[in-house]
């Protein structure tokens, strides 16, 4: 029995709507994490990145199955 690999090329298209709702998240974290300084780096699961900073904010990135969640919490 023979077997043969396929390479597949998979371009996700984004609506405007999705893109800007990117673009609008990026900014709201990037006002919230301006000007801080990261303490630590955690890495809780295989799926998560915790960064840690000296005021104690906390922004986890988390990959889900078909996106990354982003979430700042706590701090000054």
């Amino acid at each position: 029995m023979l077997f043969r690999t396929f390479a597949v090329d998979i371009t996700l298209k984004l609506m405007p709507s999705e893109v800007t709702q990117l673009e609008d998240e990026a900014e709201r974290a990037s006002e919230m994490l301006r000007g801080k300084v990261i303490a630590k780096v955690i890495r809780n699961r295989p799926t998560e990145v915790l960064l840690e900073f000296t005021d104690g904010t906390r922004l986890f990135v988390d990959r889900t199955v078909d996106a990354l969640e982003l979430s700042v919490t706590g701090g000054k």
